[in-house]
Parts: structure tokens; C-alpha cells; sequence
């Protein structure tokens, strides 16, 4: 079972990847001559796969050493190594990066940048909470995963904590927003209970929703969050 200070370590370690990407783009960013926006564009387009694999990939070594170090505290049988995830592929992060970089073409390029900070954060991090929930999928001996907040975390990272329930289906993916700070913790314990059903729907993905639909999944999220919050 992790330990808050556990839980503390691995949030700090995602913390110092993300201000080490952050650092990186904007010495980038510094370097582009904003008066060529097509030239920035695809500067940008170059930049952003390799900067998102790299920490990304570090990620992912961070938390597999985190999953392998709470496994081996627990009454389990040995053998199972985390399985560590791949970074975003380039294409998605390319694909991101080219809707961001409109802002060149106006008289606000900087939100470029903006854009393209909160978009590298959840790309970095990414493959550490990917590799958290399939290695626990994965793992024979896990029951599955659940989400740790932090201190005075929103009432939507709270929702999907669920009060300390359990992931157990095998298609839902570690939900988060930017500034999360939230952690996926893999589980052992067989008689944990299992988050609420809200929790699954609210952790869909709404990139591939229609307008409608995306806005009918955020009234029923919100509807279940002033009732139960």
C-alpha cells in the first residue's frame, strides 16, 4: 500500500519532469522568429514529438520503478514487472501542436505558447500514468488502481477518486486536467471496494463526442457532483 510519502515522491518526480519540459520549450519558444509564423509552425511541429518522448519516457521509468517498489512490500507472488508505456506517438502530438500554432497567425501569438505548455504537460506525464494503470491491469496479482488527489483538489479529481475506490474495468484510462497533481496508485487489496459507476463515465474520453454529446456527458458529470460533493 502506498504511503502519502510514497504518493509525495512520485508527484514531486512528475512535478520536476514537467518544469524541465516547461524549461525546454521556452527556451525554444525563445529562440523562434515569431515574424515567420510558418516557419515557427513547422519549427514547432519538429520540436514538440521529441520534447514530449524524452520526459515522457522518463516518466514512464518513474512510475514503473514506483509500481515495482510497492509490489515488492506486498504479501504477493513475485515475478511481474511493471510494463512500461510508450510516449504519446508523434502524430497526436503533431496533430496538437498544429491546432495550438494558429495563435502565429494572429496578433496573439504568445498563446502559442500557452497552449503548447498545457498540452506538453499532459503528453509528459501521459506515458507515467499509462504505464501505472496497465501495468496494473496487467499484473495478476492487482485488483486494479486507484487515484490519489492532492491537498485541495477540485471536486472533479475528487469525483474520480471516489473515496478511495478502485479502478478495476480494463478500459478506462487515467482522466486528468491541467494542474491536475492527481497520482494512479495500483492496488492489491482484494477487498477494495470499487469506484462508482459515475466515476467510470466521467473518465471517458470527450476527444471523439460531438458538441452535443460532449455537452450532455459534462450536464450529467455536473448534475452527480452537486448532489454527492
Amino acid at each position: 500500500m502506498a504511503t502519502p510519502a510514497d504518493v509525495a515522491l512520485i508527484r514531486a518526480a512528475n512535478a520536476g519532469l514537467v518544469r524541465l519540459a516547461t524549461r525546454d520549450l521556452q527556451a525554444f519558444w525563445a529562440s523562434l522568429n515569431l515574424d515567420r509564423p510558418e516557419a515557427a509552425r513547422d519549427a514547432l511541429l519538429r520540436f514538440m514529438p521529441e520534447l514530449t518522448a524524452r520526459y515522457g519516457e522518463a516518466a514512464a521509468v518513474v512510475a514503473a520503478d514506483f509500481y515495482d517498489d510497492l509490489r515488492e512490500a506486498e504479501p504477493v507472488r513475485p515475478g511481474f514487472r511493471a510494463r512500461m508505456a510508450d510516449p504519446v506517438p508523434a502524430e497526436a502530438v503533431q496533430q496538437r501542436t498544429r491546432f495550438g500554432a494558429q495563435h502565429l497567425f494572429t496578433d496573439t501569438p504568445d498563446q502559442t505558447l500557452v497552449f503548447l505548455a498545457s498540452a506538453a504537460t499532459k503528453y509528459v506525464l501521459r506515458p507515467g500514468w499509462d504505464t501505472l494503470t496497465e501495468s496494473a491491469k496487467a499484473d495478476p496479482a492487482a485488483v486494479g488502481w486507484h487515484r490519489e488527489t492532492r491537498p485541495g483538489a477540485c471536486n472533479f479529481c475528487r469525483m474520480l477518486a471516489g473515496r478511495g475506490g478502485v479502478y478495476k474495468e480494463s478500459t478506462v484510462r487515467f482522466a486528468a486536467h491541467d494542474g491536475c497533481g492527481c497520482v494512479a496508485v495500483p492496488s492489491w487489496d482484494a477487498s477494495a471496494p470499487e469506484v462508482d459507476v459515475m466515476a467510470y463515465v466521467a473518465s471517458e474520453r470527450t476527444s471523439r463526442m460531438t458538441p452535443a454529446q460532449r455537452e450532455a456527458h459534462s450536464e450529467r458529470v455536473r448534475d452527480w457532483m452537486a448532489r454527492n460533493l
